[in-house]
Order: structure tokens, then C-alpha cells, then sequence
């Protein structure tokens, strides 16, 4: 019996604390028995739900604010709270305040056990509007941001595949309108300082086409300088004997090369044409 006596006095000394402290709580708390009706409020109750905690004592939860559509749902919830005997957090819900506004709320709910039954209920209840609107235009702007992302991917790539494509130009048309000329005029030209401006031109043009060794050599990194030369050769459509006179090299020099440039770009079908395939990647 004193035992009994002594349990009694200690919980009713632990919920004076709790009640205590939950006064001076800027969030809802509050408390019923196990049919969810009211046996604590604390006063923020006034500021959510405009009700005075004294309003509220004895009245369903449910029943006096939560709306009417809601309703069948917010037991289901109680009914699932009382099965496990566990606590839900972060439970977010509707709530209908005094005037019939409806808000939307979070709310923890907590059951007293008395062993293994349960007693009652104890929670913590605030206000989300503007959390929910914040939330929402965060939304709004992780989706502008995407949009402006995606937009910004798509004129990088434009932008990138028209200056291949107008440096690919400028390096087709030197080759094929302007080194021609300058090549027949190399042979044909008799004075030796002519003909050194003319190599210095024609060197000065090679840089200037030189897309294409450039993006080879982005493309393949493992490419010597003389790989790349070959390379360029054979784009340009120049013969064996041609490149080995360029080149200064022997014609077995310059078809080992070849066998090498096809080995690093992985082609191994014979049948691959490598100027072709050389052209396809400026």
C-alpha cells in the first residue's frame, strides 16, 4: 500500500515538473487520458489554435481541432500510436484553430504506458506555415537553378561544337585553297630568299592549322610530337614517300608509324581507313 501510495505522489510530483516546464514552452504542449480528451494545455494553445487552456480541458483532440475530413485519418494514427507504443515525430497534419482556420502543424505524440497499457497521450504541437512556404521556395529555386544549369550545359556544348566546327573550316579551306598554291610555288621558285619566306609562310600556316594536331593530341594523350606529325600527314591525304621526304624520314620510318598510330587509336580492323578515321576526329 505504501508502495503504492509512493508511485502515486512521485508521478504527480513529475507531471507538476513537465507542466511546469511546458508553461513557459513557446510550442503547444499538452496531454489526455487514453479516449483523447484534453487533461493538460499549455498556453501557447491561445497563440496557436486561439482557445484558452481552460477552453480545451475535457474536450476530444480530434473532435474540436482537427477538420472534419481529416478526422477518420488522425484515428487511424492514434490507433496505430496505441498498437506500437511508440512515439511519432515530425507527424506533419492539419489542424482547425477556433475562428475555423485551418493550419498546417507538426506535431510529436508520445503514449504514457501504465505497463503495457496505454493511459494517455502527451505531444508537442507548432505551427508550419511558414516553414512550408520557405520549404517552397527553396523548391523554387533548386528548380530555377536546375533550369539555369541545364540551359548553361547547353550553350557550353553549342558553343563548343561551333568552334570545332568553324576552326575545322579554316583548317580544311587553308588546305585545301591556300597551301596547295603556296607548296607549287616552293617548287617552282629559283630565289633562295623567296623561297626561305615562303617555308617561314608555310611553317606559319602549319600552326595556324593546327586544330586538328591539337585536338589529337587532347584526344590522345599519349601521342609523341612525331606521332602527330605523321598524323596530320595522313589527314592531309599525303602519300608514304610524300611524308618520308617531308619528314626527313625512311619510307620503312614513316610506315612503322603508321602501324603505331593505328595500334594507340585501337583500330584494328585492316579494313579501317586511317585517314578516315583521323578526319573524324578534328
Amino acid at each position: 500500500m505504501k508502495t503504492t501510495l509512493l508511485d502515486d505522489q512521485t508521478l504527480t510530483s513529475e507531471t507538476a515538473r513537465f507542466h511546469e516546464v511546458a508553461n513557459q514552452s513557446l510550442e503547444w504542449v499538452w496531454e489526455t487520458d487514453a479516449q483523447g480528451n484534453f487533461t493538460y494545455c499549455s498556453p501557447s494553445c491561445k497563440i496557436l489554435y486561439g482557445y484558452e487552456p481552460v477552453e480545451l480541458l475535457g474536450r476530444n483532440a480530434i473532435e474540436t481541432l482537427t477538420p472534419p475530413e481529416d478526422r477518420e485519418a488522425q484515428r487511424k494514427i492514434i490507433e496505430e500510436i496505441c498498437l506500437s507504443k511508440k512515439t511519432r515525430k515530425g507527424l506533419r497534419r492539419r489542424a482547425m484553430k477556433k475562428n475555423g482556420t485551418v493550419i498546417p502543424i507538426e506535431t510529436h505524440c508520445l503514449p504514457m504506458l501504465e505497463g503495457k497499457i496505454v493511459r494517455g497521450f502527451r505531444g508537442m504541437c507548432r505551427d508550419i506555415s511558414e516553414m512550408l512556404i520557405l520549404e517552397l521556395r527553396l523548391e523554387h529555386k533548386a528548380m530555377e537553378l536546375t533550369e539555369v544549369n541545364n540551359a548553361l550545359r547547353l550553350l557550353l556544348h553549342q558553343s563548343a561544337e561551333a568552334s570545332a566546327e568553324h576552326e575545322r573550316r579554316i583548317h580544311d579551306n587553308l588546305q585545301r585553297l591556300v597551301l596547295p598554291y603556296l607548296e607549287k610555288i616552293q617548287e617552282r621558285c629559283k630565289d633562295q630568299e623567296l623561297a626561305l619566306y615562303l617555308r617561314v609562310a608555310l611553317a606559319n600556316l602549319d600552326k595556324i592549322t593546327s586544330t586538328f594536331s591539337l585536338t589529337l593530341s587532347t584526344r590522345l594523350g599519349g601521342l609523341t610530337p612525331r606521332e602527330l606529325e605523321v598524323a596530320e600527314l595522313i589527314k592531309q591525304g599525303r602519300s608514304t614517300k610524300q611524308m618520308a621526304a617531308i619528314l626527313d624520314l625512311s619510307s620503312r620510318t614513316v610506315e612503322f608509324y603508321r602501324d603505331k598510330l593505328r595500334v594507340k587509336l585501337g583500330i584494328k580492323s585492316k579494313k579501317t581507313n586511317l585517314r578516315s578515321y583521323l578526319s573524324s576526329l578534328a
